[in-house]
C-alpha cells in the first residue's frame, strides 16, 4: 500500500485494483465494473482463496516467542515506553517490565504530556534502580505524537544495543525481554514485532480489536515483505518493537515517520526498503495487551488507525471494504434466504464461501492466539469495523481525526497528508 498503489497489500485481486484507476476509465464505468465483480460469486472466492493463502504462507513464516528462549550473549537493553494518558494501565505495564528476568536491563518511561493520574502512578514507581521516568517535551510542528514520544526515548537509551518500543497497555512475563533477545541473535535478526496476546473484554472489544492482528495477516503480507522486499505489502504492530541500534538508525528511526498516524507499519517497511532483517512473532505466551477499553475506545482508536494503515486512498480504500463486506458478510446471509428458499444448489455455495471465509479467522486465531470464537464472530467484526472505516475515512478526509486528545492533523489537507504518510 504505498503511496503509488493504494491496494497492494490489502487483499483485492489485481483486476480490481486495475478498475480502481481512475486514469483507466470514467468514475461511471469504473463504478459499474466494480458493482459487476462484487456481485460476481466466483471473484468472491477467488479473493477469499487469495486471502487465505496469504494468511497460510504469513503464519509459516511467524515466529513463535517461548519463554524458554536462550541466548548466548547479554546486550545492554533498553526498555522504552511513551505513555499518554495511561493512568489505569501504566503500574501494571511497568511492574511487569521491572520483573524481567535480565540483568543488563533500563526501562525508561516517558509521560507525553498526561492530564491524569498517570504521572502520579510513575513517581511511586519510581524508586527502583532500573526505571528512569522522562517528561515528555512540548510536541513539535510536523510530528504526531507517538513517533515524537519514541525519538525522544530512543535518545534516553544510552549505550543500550537493543531498542525494545513497548506500549504503555502491555503486560509481560518475566521471560519477554529474553525471549526477544533470544529469538533476534539466532535469526540474526534486526528488527522484531512481536503481536501480544489481545485481551478482549466486552462485546465491542471483541467485535473490533480482533481485525487488527486479522488484517495483519490476511490482507497485509509480512511473507511477501520478507521474501520478495515488497515493502507496500509490510506491516507490524508496535505494541512489542524492537531493534538493534544500528538498524534502528540506519532507516532513520521514529524521526523518518514522524508524521504516520500508523508508524509500526511505516517502519516495517522502511526497514524492509533498506534490506534489514526482521520478523513478525506471535508473542502470547510471554506477553498480553488490552488495546482497548470498552466501546468508546475501541471506536477512537480504529478511527484512528483505519483509513492510514489501508493505503489512505478514497477509491481503493472504500472498494477494498466493499470487498470485505462482500466477502465475509454476505455469504452466510445469503446462505440463510436460499435455504429459506428451498434454493440449496446455491445455499451450499454461499455456506462454502463463509467457510473459507471463518477459515481466515481460525489460521489467525491459532497463529497468533486469538479466542476460536472470532471464527463464528468475523462476519460481525467485519460489519462493524466496516461501519467504523466509513468513520474513519470521513475524519480523515475532514481534517477531525484525533487521539487521546490531540488533533493529529488539523484542516483536511494537512489531516490527509499525514494519513499517506504511513504508506511511503
Amino acid at each position: 500500500m504505498g503511496a503509488d498503489d493504494g491496494m497492494a497489500g490489502v487483499g483485492v485481486p489485481s483486476f480490481v485494483r486495475v478498475a480502481a484507476d481512475p486514469r483507466t476509465m470514467s468514475a461511471k464505468r469504473l463504478l459499474q465494473r466494480a458493482a459487476n465483480v462484487l456481485g460476481d460469486d466466483r471473484g468472491a472466492l477467488v479473493y477469499l482463496a487469495v486471502v487465505l493463502g496469504n494468511a497460510l504462507w504469513n503464519w509459516k513464516r511467524l515466529v513463535t516467542l517461548g519463554p524458554g528462549e536462550r541466548s548466548v550473549g547479554e546486550p545492554w537493553v533498553a526498555v522504552l515506553v511513551p505513555a499518554r494518558n495511561e493512568e489505569a494501565t501504566i503500574g501494571r505495564c511497568v511492574a511487569s517490565l521491572l520483573g524481567q528476568d535480565w540483568a543488563r536491563l533500563r526501562i525508561v518511561v516517558l509521560d507525553d504530556g498526561s492530564t491524569d493520574g498517570t504521572r502520579a502512578v510513575l513517581e511511586r514507581l519510581s524508586g527502583n534502580a532500573r526505571l528512569q521516568v522522562m517528561a515528555g517535551e512540548p510536541l513539535p510542528g510536523g510530528w504526531l505524537g507517538k513517533p515524537w514520544a519514541c525519538r525522544q526515548l530512543a535518545g534516553a537509551a544510552g549505550d543500550a544495543d537493543l531498542l525494545v518500543f513497548v506500549d504503555a497497555d502491555t503486560y509481560h512475563e518475566p521471560g519477554m525481554v529474553r525471549a526477544v533477545v533470544g529469538t533476534m541473535e539466532r535469526m540474526g535478526l534486526e528488527m522484531l514485532s512481536v503481536v501480544p496476546r489481545q485481551e478482549l473484554g466486552g462485546v465491542w472489544e471483541r467485535w473490533t480489536v480482533p481485525v487488527i492482528p486479522w488484517a495483519l495477516m490476511t490482507h497485509l503480507s509480512p511473507a511477501a515483505a520478507q521474501v520478495l522486499g515488497f515493502a507496500p505489502a509490510a506491516g507490524a504492530v508496535g505494541q512489542v518493537l524492537a531493534f538493534r541500534r544500528d538498524a534502528y538508525e540506519r532507516i532513520g528511526g521514529h524521526g523518518a515517520v514522524r508524521g504516520a498516524a500508523a508508524e509500526d507499519v511505516a517502519l516495517a517497511r522502511l526497514a524492509t526498503r533498506a534490506g534489514a532483517r526482521w520478523r513478525l512473532a506471535a508473542g502470547w505466551q510471554v506477553s498480553s495487551c488490552r488495546m482497548y477499553r470498552g466501546r468508546r475506545a475501541a471506536f477512537a482508536g480504529l478511527e484512528k488507525n483505519l483509513f492510514p494503515v489501508l493505503g489512505a486512498r478514497t477509491v481503493p480504500f472504500l472498494l477494498a471494504w466493499a470487498w470485505l463486506l462482500r466477502a465475509w458478510v454476505v455469504p452466510p446471509v445469503m446462505a440463510v434466504l436460499r435455504l429459506r428458499r428451498g434454493d440449496r444448489v446455491r445455499a451450499a455455495a454461499s455456506l462454502g464461501a463463509a467457510g473459507v471465509g471463518a477459515a481466515t479467522w481460525l489460521v489467525v486465531g491459532r497463529a497468533l492466539g486469538l479466542p476460536r470464537r472470532t471464527a463464528a464472530e468475523g462476519p460481525a467484526i467485519v460489519a462493524v469495523c466496516a461501519g467504523l472505516a466509513v468513520r474513519s475515512w470521513l475524519a480523515w478526509r475532514r481534517g477531525r481525526a484525533r487521539w487521546k486528545g490531540r488533533e493529529l492533523a488539523q484542516g483536511r489537507g494537512a489531516s490527509m497528508r499525514s494519513a499517506k504518510t504511513t504508506v511511503r
